[in-house]
């Protein structure tokens, strides 16, 4: 790994330290964004709401608009994938965190602004989906084996299906509780993953990863049965309720099949 990933990623971690040890002082009211999140996405998203501040209130001087942001933290993702592919696991690390970043910053500056739109909310979530088949896709590039590659699809795959099956449910009119391996962890796992890569013995960065990927294979295809049989059984007693009123008709509504 070349001297200067290392030495950016020391320097960003001590940077981070320091952060969260205002933060700690500091002690800011949680983001409603947040309320209820408990374990390591629920801490690091409150700390990264606590840093955006200067952040946030930068970008919309500088007259950014979420939808530019979307677009900033795609091409940064995209690029860590590219790195990945590359070997280059220290800035693949670096710039998966600005991107990542960038996919809190969008949708709070909308907030903030008052322009948060269908069509934003649509482009944030498509592109979230690009930047996932850019790291997997990298991972699957980087593995000199073919049980990497696979597992680095079957991540990909079954990242994919949790958003699918969410975003068919919701469409067909069933919110979704929220459980299993999500994209933050998806994201956090990653990162995680690179950040050890970085550092870590030429012989061990492989079966890292490629543990990484299997990981997220499992647990998103997991997340993705899950919710396959939560909402399909959500469906069916929705379904079922409509057609026994149907049936039997609402107190004071006309019998079915009355014109």
């Amino acid at each position: 790994m070349p001297t200067g990933a290392r030495l950016a990623i020391l320097a960003h971690l001590a940077l981070g330290a320091a952060t969260a040890l205002a933060y700690a002082v500091v002690r800011p009211p949680e983001p409603a964004r947040f309320t209820g999140r408990r374990g390591i996405i629920g801490i690091l998203g409150r700390w990264a709401y606590f840093v955006s501040g200067p952040l946030l209130r930068a970008a919309n001087a500088a007259g950014l608009t979420a939808n530019g942001v979307t677009a900033i933290g795609t091409a940064l993702t995209a690029a860590a994938g590219v790195a990945v592919g590359m070997g280059g696991f220290g800035w693949a690390f670096l710039l998966l965190v600005y991107g990542s970043w960038c996919d809190l910053l969008d949708g709070e500056l909308a907030r903030r602004t008052g322009t948060q739109t269908k069509a934003g909310a649509f482009l944030d979530s498509n592109l979230d989906r690009v930047s996932e088949m850019a790291m997997f896709g990298g991972l699957a590039a980087a593995f000199p084996d073919r049980s990497g590659m696979l597992w680095a699809v079957g991540a990909l795959s079954a990242s994919m299906m949790v958003s699918y099956t969410r975003a068919r449910g919701e469409g067909l009119g069933v919110s979704c509780p929220t459980f299993g391996l999500e994209r933050p962890h998806r994201v956090v796992m990653l990162m995680a993953a690179l950040l050890a890569a970085s550092f870590a013995p030429a012989a061990a960065v492989s079966p890292l990863l490629e543990t990484t990927c299997a990981l997220v294979a499992l647990g998103a295809g997991g997340t993705a049965l899950g919710r396959l049989w939560v909402i399909h059984q959500m469906l069916r007693h929705g379904e079922g309720a409509a057609a026994g009123g149907a049936r039997h008709g609402a107190p004071g509504a006309p019998p079915a099949g009355t014109p």
